[in-house]
């Protein structure tokens, strides 16, 4: 079986995007007058809680775009045979079959041709989206239980690609992904996907921290400097003594006073102050504040996204990248913003999804809808229903 991949041309008053990830299974309700409703789970919720709430909100027959999970799919950049556009697809699969893995016949296949201006014109390439026709099926099947009719399979790649075009974001424009364990870097321009990179990284090796998280730390660092302070009080007072010992009985006598210290008074004094200062020596970090990421994986993350700069800039022959997108789904970036700006060139930020396509595409976002960057993904099949 061939799936058929262009898109319907019959429409409907509401249709759904849903992203099939198995770490962020995701739908969008969407309309004429914008976003309807939304719904992001997660991992442990899984594509079972995804299908519960679309039988309890999606009508019979209600067209979808389904946007297949990184699993389901393999992307390859090849080199794109002398044909006309609408033949690519055809033609490239005679290059491709090695690459697979599985027997080419067996494969959904569907070629997108890089612009001409890529690799400075020296070459033409072509991504492929490769899916094995047992996968699609299983997919189908899936979405007609639900009583949803299938128009259209995308992937991630591409999904991205249409929010970027609702709110214009014509520049070349980078989007950074991050999973649990790893993530994946996407560079766009003027409409098109020109290169995409697997990050060996992800969210949990970063170790973010969190406003609770650096809070508790602050009042641990205010603790340490009181004690700190009262140390010192205690350090000054016994030099004070010290230099009346030495004015009135000699270096000698310092000495001897020293050896008859009962260190156990001392310790019992110091826990008195750490009581009453309300010290935890559990909380306690050290003298240097706590770092809010991971500095060394940031750095290794750096090296990773300015890797794929690099390549975009002097390899493709492409212009100098000036956006970065952080996207997480609701993890709060801010700190990693903050740590890798300045080491790159390219303005940094982790979007706010929703106020973007209120504000630069006009598009209505329903009340009910609290958080888009988690359903992005599913909001881009949406969007591709919704512009053909």
């Amino acid at each position: 079986m061939k799936f058929r991949w262009p898109f319907s041309k019959i429409k409907h008053k509401q249709w759904v995007g849903i992203n099939v990830s198995a770490l962020t299974p995701s739908a969008v309700i969407y309309s004429n007058e914008g976003v309807v409703d939304a719904i992001t789970y997660d991992k442990e919720q899984g594509i079972e809680a995804l299908a519960l709430w679309l039988k309890k909100h999606v009508s019979h027959g209600m067209p979808a775009v389904l946007i297949l999970d990184d699993d389901d799919y393999e992307l390859l950049l090849v080199e794109a045979p002398n044909v006309p556009d609408e033949e690519l697809s055809a033609a490239i699969e005679f290059r491709i079959g090695d690459l697979l893995g599985q027997p080419v016949e067996d494969t959904a296949i569907q070629a997108i041709r890089l612009p001409s201006d890529a690799y400075r014109g020296r070459m033409s390439m072509a991504h492929v989206i490769a899916s094995p026709n047992a996968t699609i099926k299983a997919r189908v099947a899936w979405a007609e239980q639900l009583h949803l009719a299938v128009e259209v399979i995308t992937v991630p790649e591409l999904s991205l690609l249409n929010v970027l075009a609702a709110i214009s974001v014509e520049q070349g424009i980078a989007l950074l992904e991050l999973g649990p364990n790893h993530g994946c870097i996407r560079l766009y321009q003027d409409g098109a996907l020109y290169l995409t990179r697997q990050v060996e990284m992800g969210i949990d090796a970063l170790d973010i921290q969190h406003d609770e998280n650096v809070t508790a730390e602050a009042d641990s660092e205010e603790v340490t400097s009181a004690t700190d302070d009262v140390n010192a009080e205690d350090i000054n007072a016994e030099d004070i003594n010290a230099e009346e010992l030495i004015l009135e009985d000699g270096i000698e006598e310092i000495s001897i006073i020293n050896d008859e210290v009962d260190l156990s008074e001392l310790e019992l004094e110091l826990e008195t102050v750490e009581e009453n200062l309300g010290f935890d020596q559990e909380a306690y970090v050290g003298f240097s504040p706590k770092s809010k990421v991971n500095e060394q994986q940031v750095q290794n993350l750096v090296l990773e996204v300015q890797r794929s700069l690099d390549y975009y800039e002097s390899q493709l022959g492409m212009g100098q990248i000036t956006q970065l997108w952080l996207m997480g789904g609701n993890v709060d970036l801010t700190y990693l913003v903050d740590a890798m700006q300045p080491a790159l060139t390219a303005h940094i930020e982790q979007p706010d999804i929703a106020d973007k396509l209120q504000q630069q595409a006009g598009i209505k976002i329903s009340d009910n809808v609290t958080d888009m960057n988690q359903s992005v993904t599913a909001l881009g099949g949406a969007l591709a229903y919704a512009s053909n």
